[in-house]
């Protein structure tokens, strides 16, 4: 194959060498990565030019014969051996930079120097927003295993990283070599502070579904239970496993939005005993907060909404090049300094929004997500302002009241930035957030499928006349679930005592009284 080579160097506005992901695009449509050779060279100070996927396959369980093709500049500069013809460049650096796609011909034996400036979409940080992944797992057997996520961090632009041990089949995969401050890795690049931090999913696949725990110090076993992952009976119950996350001083929440694993899900429990503190609704190119968290929310329980990859480089739905890590993200917003637990402690006061590409901002009279308001019985509208910018074209910006969509403004032409501003009518208690919607083209940004953007914002709680926000409907729906589900547990549960059952169906009981108390 003839040959030749570019040279590549990407700064940010400043001047700053700037670590990113590269996509190179040759003329047939195929992705161009070098041969793979691993480089021993990994500290937080020495690395090599180029990450490749040599580097963290061994990391990715169920990455292993997957074809992974993505490649990170680690530090903003490459030689890159190339073919011959035409070729494209796709450079991006997570939702807050503006990408760069290029394209040049280069000749057998030619060296081409290109240099790229990836110029800020929005500063978010500098704003008090901390976006991070709170779904992820990979392997870190040993603290030096962190070199290599370090970089990868600070190359798609991750404050924070909640990376998940979970078990599978009986078996523990993702293990973490320790939890708590041991078990964090701070890395610093010029634009701020990386941390990759230890967590959990516990799952259960037979009943219960998957939750996360996030900000533990220490493992909460078995990890998993049910036959199908624990090999083992359906207890403990989540409800303890909410409890031991947060003596640890740890956030729980609910995976997946409640929607993928099982139809007799148990997140309506938890939620109803106060359990829980976010639910992940971002994931997969999907908004899951319709099944679940709307309906909660409308029931009087706050939750704050997140979004999570999942597993990095394994659910590649825009291309085998194009990594999920940190696709799906979570925006925190700290009026404090920046630390893992800072950030922690933000997603559970409900100062997030989530997103997989567009930036949303909303205050409701003045507060803005997370806020409680408190309003006379005569006030009979709030002031809703809400805000979103994307690096692509926008489809709507959405103003959201107990689930239903109040003001909906259409974007046109392209259009990356929308802005609402104006009275909302209000005839009762309520909560408010904002969504907004696009979608991507392919070839926009070097994939293979379309890209379906989505944003949310945690609620802002408004209360009229100090009375609880209760939407009968969903009461009522609630509790019928609840009920529902019990009887599913009563036949397929798998407990080895009698009073292990009867503890599960008093959650379920509590639940049913919560949700019919009006």
């Amino acid at each position: 194959m003839n040959t030749g080579n570019i040279h590549i160097q990407v700064t940010d506005s400043a001047g700053n060498l700037m670590p990113c992901r590269l996509h190179i695009k040759q003329a047939d449509g195929d992705c161009w990565t070098p041969p793979d050779v691993l480089d021993p060279r990994y500290t937080d100070t020495d690395a090599p030019a180029l990450l490749l996927p040599g580097h963290y396959n061994r990391y990715l369980h169920i990455c292993h014969g997957v074809d992974l093709q993505s490649m990170h500049l680690n530090t903003g500069s490459a030689d890159i051996p190339v073919p011959a013809g035409v070729l494209q460049v796709f450079l991006a650096r997570g939702h807050e930079y503006v990408p760069v796609t290029d394209q040049f011909e280069i000749k057998t034996d030619e060296t081409l120097h290109r240099a790229y400036v990836l110029h800020r979409t929005a500063d978010l940080p500098s704003q008090g927003w901390y976006g991070g992944d709170m779904h992820t797992h990979f392997s870190r057997w040993q603290p030096s295993d962190d070199h290599v996520w370090g970089r990868l961090l600070q190359a798609e632009d991750l404050h924070a990283v909640n990376n998940m041990v979970y078990k599978h089949a009986g078996i523990v995969e993702a293990p973490q070599y320790a939890y708590g401050d041991a078990g964090e890795h701070r890395t610093h690049h010029h634009d701020g502070h990386h941390v990759v931090a230890s967590g959990e999913e516990f799952r259960d696949d037979d009943l219960y579904g998957h939750m996360i725990a996030a900000g533990i110090q220490e493992l909460i076993e078995p990890i998993s239970v049910g036959h199908k992952l624990g090999r083992r009976e359906n207890y403990p119950l989540f409800s303890s496993v909410c409890d031991w996350t947060h003596e640890q001083g740890g956030i729980a929440g609910w995976a997946h939005g409640g929607t993928i694993i099982k139809l007799f899900e148990s997140l309506p429990v938890e939620a109803a005993l106060g359990k829980l503190d976010f639910v992940e609704n971002i994931q997969f190119n999907m908004f899951y907060g319709c099944m679940f968290w709307y309906r909660l929310l409308n029931c009087g329980i706050r939750l704050s909404c997140t979004g999570g990859s999942d597993f990095p480089f394994a659910a590649n739905l825009l291309a085998p090049w194009y990594p999920n890590l940190g696709l799906d993200r979570t925006y925190v917003y700290l009026e404090n300094t920046f630390s893992y637990m800072n950030w922690i402690e933000g997603i559970r006061r409900g100062c997030t929004f989530a997103t997989n590409g567009p930036l949303l901002f909303l205050t409701v009279d003045g507060q803005p997500p997370g806020s409680e308001g408190h309003i006379e019985a005569s006030q009979g509208r709030v002031f809703v302002e809400a805000r979103v910018v994307c690096n692509y074209g926008l489809d709507t910006l959405e103003i959201v009241q107990n689930g239903a969509v109040v003001k909906r403004i259409e974007g046109t032409g392209g259009q990356t930035e929308i802005e609402y501003a104006d009275y909302v009518p209000l005839d009762g208690s309520a909560w408010f957030a904002a969504r907004a919607r696009g979608r991507v083209d392919p070839d926009q940004y070097g994939g293979l499928a379309p890209w379906n953007l989505h944003a949310h914002t945690s609620p802002v709680y408004i209360h009229r006349d100090n009375t609880p926000i209760r939407v009968a409907s969903d009461l009522t729906g609630m509790a019928d679930y609840v009920r529902m589900i019990m009887e599913i547990y009563r036949r397929q549960g798998q407990f080895t005592s009698e009073q292990k059952m009867n503890e599960l169906m008093t959650n379920c009981k509590r639940a049913v009284a919560f949700y019919e108390q009006g």
